[in-house]
């Protein structure tokens, strides 16, 4: 999506005689920063916007070239792209061009700005040596997130994320801690009161269950985390990983269902991982029985839809919510996966080629 912040300013200053030059020195820029601004290759400084529209006497939304009726929809709009793009992790210097212009579209928008410090993240703080001078952007907008946001539930999630961003980023283990303070404790977490407390209040079923949820795909996630890094990884430990990994599967299972609706995401990073050991065992053609059983688990989630609930005893008064493009998203950063080079011995054969057309019919 394009704003047309550069279109407007370049028809607001031919409407009244300006030049760029005229425009660059009021607001203290160079001519060929505004001339990139009109051929939408840069944008304003969010500092600049206000000035930008007092010079023309213009609104800032006038200036963004729409109308206040479009304002939500536009907003909407961003939110899905946000979604989208957070889902497949894939940033760089574009994506975060484009999380700038969010911001400048909705200064003042909570989830767009966190948005832009989650891209900066993305994009930069996984490099072997992160650029800490872009990390301190991110930094910084998280820390102003978290001390004025009145949703306690957002201001928790922003934690979360500076504690990521200390860790990987600045590999500063000390800094998580003080984050991991200010965060509530899992024994007094809503979820766990409510569902200990519905019985006596009259609260619905339905309360315990969505605790019930949380703590499973906490559990298996840490569970998985657990098999795959922290326990010794030399060979002869492969069969008893993959077990585990197997029984992890199992908790899936026993809480939702066979039906794992969303839940068969998880299912199916299980499988690719429990191939990525049988590959490393020279066992082929149970790996590629791990990946067409993946594949299971990738199309089922394709299928889920509004309204869908789990069958299981513990889970069947949830609705659980589908993010959008989810599946195709999955199957998309599983063909990345494929082509490590760990799966050439198996890549010419007929069931891996078989594979990587289903997750193509999904991506697509």
């Amino acid at each position: 999506m394009l704003l047309k912040i550069g279109e407007t300013v370049r028809q607001l200053r031919t409407e009244r005689g300006i030049t760029q030059e005229q425009l660059a020195v009021f607001l203290g820029v160079t001519p060929q920063a505004v001339s990139r601004w009109e051929l939408a290759i840069g944008y304003p400084d969010v500092e600049l916007l206000p000035t930008i529209a007092e010079y023309f006497d213009v609104t800032t939304d006038e200036l963004f070239g729409r109308e206040q009726a479009d304002k939500e929809a536009l907003r909407r709009e961003i939110y899905a792209t946000m979604q989208n793009a957070s889902s497949t992790g894939e940033d760089n210097e574009e994506t975060v061009r484009t999380a700038r212009e969010y911001v400048a579209a909705f200064p003042t928008d909570e989830k767009i700005q966190k948005n832009l410090a989650d891209c900066i993240c993305r994009a930069y703080m996984w490099e072997e040596t992160p650029d800490l001078n872009r990390l301190a952007e991110a930094e910084k907008r998280y820390l102003t997130l978290a001390e004025t946001t009145r949703d306690v539930d957002f201001r928790n999630e922003v934690l979360c994320y500076l504690g990521s961003l200390y860790v990987v980023g600045y590999k500063e283990p000390g800094k998580l801690e003080e984050v991991l303070r200010q965060l509530p404790a899992m024994k007094f977490c809503r979820e766990a009161s409510a569902s200990r407390l519905a019985k006596t209040y009259g609260g619905d079923v339905r309360t315990a269950q969505a605790y019930l949820e949380t703590l499973t795909d906490a559990l298996g996630e840490a569970l998985v985390g657990y098999v795959v890094d922290w326990l010794p990884n030399g060979s002869e430990r492969w069969d008893e990983k993959v077990e585990l990994l197997e029984r992890v599967e199992e908790l899936y299972r026993w809480i939702f269902g066979d039906e794992l609706l969303v839940y068969g995401v998880r299912v199916g990073y299980i499988r690719r991982v429990i191939a990525t050991y049988r590959l490393a065992q020279g066992r082929y053609d149970e790996a590629l029985t791990a990946l067409e059983r993946m594949c299971e688990a990738v199309e089922a989630y394709e299928r889920v839809g509004a309204g869908d609930r789990f069958r299981s005893s513990f889970a069947d008064g949830l609705q659980p919510e589908v993010p959008v493009a989810a599946a195709h998203n999955e199957a998309w950063r599983t063909l990345e996966k494929l082509q490590q080079a760990r799966y050439d011995p198996v890549r010419e054969t007929e069931r891996f080629r078989a594979v990587v057309d289903r997750l193509n019919a999904v991506a697509k």
